[in-house]
């Protein structure tokens, strides 16, 4: 079997893309031999390129990650034109959205599945009228009276068609993280534990008064609020106001005990998995509704989950503070449910699943 996968790979220019696209390159040799799928890679994130590449190179599977702000009638034209032109080929869309909502939704007729990188674990809800589009932002509405300006990234599920939205593999499957966590721990050679609390949060654009920046500072003041008992490394910056530089991040995660992860534009972010990497607990709001892989958001097994409200963040710092053994336990946990998703070839097997047929929803009429 051959596939095409397409998009852009190169970090420098898009990190979340070839974030999302890595695990193909990494897993190459595993998917040629478990599966017998080889696949070529193509350089693009345009949908207009689509149509001579698939042309010039018959396949029989597609993995096509596009860039976020292609416009939505173009890509469910493409789609569409793609699906009756091969109505035999597996497509596959990797979805370009931070949120588990998509602009692409329209799409979902003419692909075997849309793969994303966080969704709901409840494909009912994304059939749920949702202010700006996503459970987060329709909380901050109703819980928090919060004004979105209009801001909303979702579209219509065509009826039928919802069952086809595929939770996926996250960002975190790129060389940074995989060395240290399948690393053995060597104990002497990890920096001492010296600070309680970690968390550099960044607040958006220093003029900005929509949602993000608005949640990111209740989050940050929620923190900077706890007793000065608590040793800290915490900042909150905005983007034009840089202090804390990517090395002195690493740093404090190395030296830190807990990781506190405030929401963003999208519930799960890079700095979960780093907490892990750098052998933090994680703390950060709950997150019961989301699924993805690997799973390291099992409730006070491989995380601490926190109110929304952060009503309870002093009580759980306190608590894992003061039984560093519960901490430990978390923490050992969190890292074995990453490394196992290494070692249980977790990408492999997920890859076998889309392949294998399964009844989909309705057919698309040609």
């Amino acid at each position: 079997m051959k596939a095409l996968v397409i998009g852009n790979a190169k970090f420098t220019e898009d990190y979340i893309a070839a974030s999302q696209i890595y695990p193909f390159f990494d897993h190459r040799q595993q998917l040629s031999r478990e599966l017998g799928l080889t696949f070529q890679h193509f350089q693009t994130d345009k949908l207009s390129d689509l149509k001579s590449i698939c042309q010039d190179n018959p396949a029989d599977a597609l993995f096509i990650r596009p860039d976020w702000r292609e416009q939505p009638q173009l890509a469910e034209q493409t789609m569409a034109n793609i699906r009756q032109t091969y109505p035999n080929t597996k497509i596959f869309l990797i979805d370009p959205f931070d949120q588990t909502s998509s602009m692409f939704f329209n799409v979902l007729p003419y692909v075997d599945r849309m793969i994303k990188y966080q969704t709901l674990k409840d494909l009912n809800q994304y059939e749920q009228p949702l202010a700006g589009g996503t459970v987060l932002t329709d909380y901050l509405v109703r819980e928090m009276g919060y004004n979105l300006n209009g801001w909303h990234v979702s579209s219509p599920i065509p009826s039928g068609y919802v069952d086809r939205i595929d939770a996926g593999w996250f960002l975190s499957l790129i060389p940074e993280f995989k060395r240290p966590i399948l690393r053995p721990t060597l104990s002497w050679f990890m920096p001492r534990k010296t600070v309680d609390l970690v968390c550099h949060v960044s607040l958006g654009p220093k003029d900005s008064q929509d949602w993000y920046g608005k949640l990111r500072m209740h989050a940050f003041r929620a923190i900077t609020a706890l007793p000065d008992r608590y040793s800290k490394a915490i900042s909150g910056e905005f983007l034009e106001e840089r202090t804390v530089s990517r090395r002195q991040y690493i740093r404090d995660l190395q030296r830190g005990r807990i990781a506190i992860s405030p929401f963003g534009w999208g519930e799960l972010s890079f700095r979960d998995y780093e907490a892990v990497r750098h052998h933090c607990l994680l703390m950060k709001p709950a997150v019961d509704h989301i699924a993805t892989e690997p799973n390291i958001y099992i409730p006070h097994e491989t995380y601490v989950p926190l109110k929304w409200d952060y009503s309870n963040l002093e009580e759980q710092c306190r608590y894992y503070l003061d039984h560093p053994e519960a901490a430990d336990r978390i923490i050992q946990n969190a890292r074995r449910a990453y490394a196992d998703y290494y070692q249980q070839q977790g990408f492999v097997r997920h890859i076998a699943a889309l392949l294998t047929p399964a009844p989909l929803s309705q057919a698309v009429e040609a």
